[in-house]
């Protein structure tokens, strides 16, 4: 067998690599508490997950999901978590054919709101659904949503106090938006749960850090890395990363990846700088000649260097995950499978839609089109 047969089963080494910190710690827990307390609160449970992107926010989500799968009872399936990711510039329409395409519906995009909505009480109770966790939460406000956020917002009052489901909103800090600009769902929701950047000013993040990076190193046998948890390597990694875990996943995969192609378990410097390269699309606005793998560290320590790293990252797109809907139940029996590029936690049956709005599908699977309501107001006033 060649060197390169060798080490391809190393390919996905990264992806299979989990590591916690505190917060994500933290965060999991309270998750699982709220999924407890679904039906014996005198209010519906109600959280809001934020973060920067790629800081771990569908990590966390995916192991609240692999706790809770599917169980066969009789000729029944009983999925008690309903996950999905609200479409861009969501409409109770659009978030509608959403949940009902997940759950099977086959007709997932016809009929008004009213009964649309009534199809999704129906679907929910069939299988037991205990909470629904809603990704992307910020497309609620995207620009031009204000009516829209309005409808939304009573509509999913009206849903969550109906049978008293719990509500998992999760997206970028913008989604707090959606829940403090609006008073039905503000009075529901408890306290804002964020998950941090890692800040190397803050001596506590940064030894947390480190502790991350050494904890990848361990896991990344039998390839042989510089020490990652080192003050210098860690710096650097901070910097190529922006403090977000989901990026130093994204380098390490690539160099890796990179070095399995060459047939080779050493992975340099000079390999670190070619995935970060590679992998990270700010690096061509990095802030200091020669990238964080190859300036010196007195560079990367000036002043102003993080800020702007910092700034550069937030400008990352992140891919509309628009029709990435599943159903999960309850039992932890082992890994659902794989996340998308973005982290979402992807089921088998959304993969290949992962990229689609519902909408698009539709158009796709030369379905009629959808009768036009020519009143959302009055169809909504139905639902509720």
């Amino acid at each position: 067998m060649s060197r390169k047969k060798e080490l391809a089963k190393y390919c996905d080494i990264v992806s299979r690599i989990r590591i916690d910190h505190t917060a994500y710690a933290d965060i999991l827990d309270q998750l699982t508490e709220a999924y407890d307390a679904v039906g014996t609160t005198a209010t519906p449970v109600c959280l809001l997950v934020t973060g920067e992107s790629r800081t771990g926010k569908s990590s966390v989500v995916r192991d609240l999901l692999e706790t809770y799968l599917p169980t066969q009872v009789d000729d029944r399936t009983i999925r008690t978590v309903v996950y999905a990711v609200a479409p861009a510039k969501a409409t109770v329409k659009s978030l509608l054919e959403s949940l009902l395409h997940g759950l099977g519906d086959p007709y997932w995009s016809r009929g008004s709101l009213g009964n649309m909505t009534q199809r999704l009480y129906t679907l929910l109770d069939a299988v037991q659904c205990k909470m629904i966790i809603l990704d992307e939460f910020q497309h609620l406000c995207d620009k031009g949503q204000k009516q829209s956020l309005h409808m939304l917002a009573d509509w999913l009052k009206v849903l969550l106090e109906s049978r008293k489901y719990g509500l998992v909103a999760v997206g970028l800090p913008t989604a707090a938006s959606v829940v403090h600009g609006h008073p039905q769902l503000a009075g529901r929701f408890d306290d804002e749960l964020r998950m941090p950047l890692f800040d190397w000013r803050d001596k506590g993040s940064s030894a947390q850090f480190c502790g991350i990076l050494r904890k990848f190193q361990e896991e990344l046998h039998p390839f042989q890395l510089p020490a990652l948890d080192s003050r210098e390597m860690a710096l650097r990694f901070f910097l190529a990363s922006a403090g977000r875990i989901g990026l130093v996943a994204k380098v390490l995969d690539r160099a890796v990846r990179n070095a399995v192609r060459a047939g080779t378990v050493k992975v340099g410097l000079d390999d670190l700088k070619a995935a970060y390269t590679r992998a990270i699309w700010s690096a061509r606005i990095f802030p200091v000649p020669g990238g964080p793998f190859e300036a010196e560290t007195s560079a990367l320590l000036a002043k102003g260097v993080q800020e702007t790293v910092f700034a550069n990252a937030a400008l990352e797109e992140v891919a509309d995950k628009s029709a990435a809907v599943a159903v999960y139940g309850k039992n932890k029996s082992g890994p659902s499978g794989d996340d998308d590029e973005e982290g979402h936690p992807e089921p088998p049956e959304a993969r290949q839609q992962a990229h689609q709005s519902p909408r698009q599908m539709k158009k796709a699977t030369g379905r009629p089109p959808l009768r036009r309501c020519p009143n959302r107001k009055k169809e909504l006033g139905k639902a509720l």
